[in-house]
């Protein structure tokens, strides 16, 4: 193998692009059956036309070229053709990336999918420069500074938005409203991100003992802390809970796994993966400790819950453990898997897809609520405003005549989601007759035909309905 590398090397080293290639081909045929062989033999012609475009431009080009950008731009290039979350990663690329999983990065601060062939914000993270700036899930971002992000793939606008911390960037935004559409220019301050996982666990309803805690990240360590934040309320006397997962893009599969295992008998099927290479066909079960966690539960969710947090919703549903009210998830069911190329390089390839316990593909569809619950974008828009912290730390007396209208309004406007999550467990408590026994909730009906995804998204309790206020430790504002 070593010998071969060197070849390739030599070959590079040369400018003989075409002989480097040829190598490559050549061995991971050989590696491979008659069929692949077959495929690569039809590459060879290709990989020959490619290689004579690069000697073309190097040569006749009006300006000099830097060869390494001609070989990237053709990488970005290729991932691009293939699905939006495939992408060729350079060595800064990938090195923010492994950052970033640890729950802690520079940029602005939103979760980003395509729609539409735009840059679509899935949810601000809250607390972040977009959340305080004002972006909202579903805002289509059209510019970054002075550049379209039409057919920008999402490597490309997470790169425009990653950046130092105190730089600025202008983000121009198209937002439809349920009366109005608007095109409105942020200017906001790049800082560390720093995501706080679990927040405002509460005991939402002391009469009936009612929990509530929510995720917003599924990065390293969540599943721990959610279970500590649980084990904080249960010494607190509840004997049911709401596990929130709305506006949560997802994060890690394994954090994924994790975090449903608490919830879950031993070995239940959490999430299988399915791709064309058989190291991606996997079962993930739950633990076989068993659940840690027994009491009636619902999960919050809505079109901003994506990846991870489906994967979450569907185990709990598919295995009759919980019930999900909501509005339709993002469809966000791909994985992705990172592999080093070299050079500090890497590539983000989409290799398989999610299942459901149920067999069920959610990617492009998503998960259907078991108790559906849709609310306008309007109405989403005044529970983040309610969330934000010049809602919760904002002075009645400094404010205008206008301004303090629109307090009143928000602070009396309920989150119909939570409202229904309530109902429900206090309709199952009464039907089980004992909180403090295992819950099977009724089975999810069959999804309706796939259609266009929703955007339904929601991000926030109400005040009436959430204890944590400015002066809360769980609050994180």
């Amino acid at each position: 193998m070593n010998a071969f590398i060197r070849s390739v090397r030599a070959a590079c080293a040369a400018g003989r692009l075409t002989l480097a290639l040829v190598l490559i081909a050549a061995a991971t045929a050989r590696a491979g059956d008659d069929q692949a062989n077959a495929r690569l033999k039809d590459l060879y012609q290709f990989l020959d036309l490619f290689a004579s475009c690069v000697t073309i431009v190097q040569s006749d080009y009006a300006e000099e070229i830097n060869p390494t950008n001609l070989v990237y731009g053709a990488l970005h290039g290729m991932m691009r053709s293939l699905d939006p979350h495939s992408e060729f990663m350079e060595a800064e690329e990938t090195e923010a990336l492994k950052i970033e999983t640890e729950g802690e990065f520079s940029g602005i601060g939103i979760e980003i999918g395509l729609r539409d062939d735009y840059l679509t914000v899935i949810a601000p993270i809250e607390g972040s420069p977009a959340f305080r700036a004002g972006l909202m899930p579903n805002d289509r971002i059209i510019k970054i500074n002075d550049t379209s992000t039409r057919d920008m793939s999402i490597g490309e606008g997470s790169k425009l938005l990653r950046g130092k911390k105190g730089t600025k960037v202008r983000v121009g935004i198209y937002r439809a409203l349920k009366d109005k559409r608007e095109t409105k220019d942020f200017t906001i301050t790049r800082d560390t991100i720093r995501v706080q996982r679990v927040r405002d666990a509460c005991v939402l309803d002391p009469t009936n003992r009612t929990g509530y805690v929510r995720v917003t990240a599924f990065d390293r360590s969540t599943a721990d802390e959610l279970g500590t934040a649980i084990e904080g309320l249960v010494t607190q006397g509840i004997d049911s809970l709401i596990l929130d997962l709305r506006n949560n893009g997802g994060g890690l599969l394994s954090e994924a796994v994790d975090l449903a295992s608490m919830f879950l008998d031993a070995t239940q099927t959490v999430v299988s993966t399915r791709g064309r290479i058989e190291s991606q066909n996997q079962l993930f079960t739950a633990s076989a400790d068993g659940p840690k966690f027994r009491m009636p539960m619902a999960v919050l969710v809505n079109g901003a819950s994506a990846s991870a947090s489906e994967i979450v919703c569907a185990a709990i549903r598919d295995n009759h453990r919980g019930v999900v009210v909501g509005s339709r998830t993002f469809g966000k069911g791909s994985v992705q898997t990172v592999l080093p190329v070299g050079n500090g390089c890497s590539l983000r390839l989409t290799t398989a897809k999610y299942y459901t316990p149920s067999g069920e593909c959610i990617h492009g569809t998503g998960i259907f609520p078991t108790v559906e619950v849709k609310i306008s974008i309007d109405d989403e828009i005044k529970l983040i405003e309610k969330r934000s912290s010049s809602f919760t730390k904002a002075s009645a007396e400094t404010m205008t005549k206008e301004e303090r209208a629109h307090y009143d309004e928000l602070k009396t406007f309920r989150d119909a989601q939570l409202d229904r999550a309530m109902d429900v467990l206090a309709a199952l408590r009464f039907l089980s007759g004992s909180a403090n026994v295992s819950f099977a909730a009724p089975a999810a009906p069959a999804p309706p035909a796939p259609g266009p995804a929703q955007s339904d998204h929601d991000a926030a309790e109400a005040a009436t309905n959430t204890p944590p206020s400015a002066s809360s430790p769980s609050s994180g504002q």
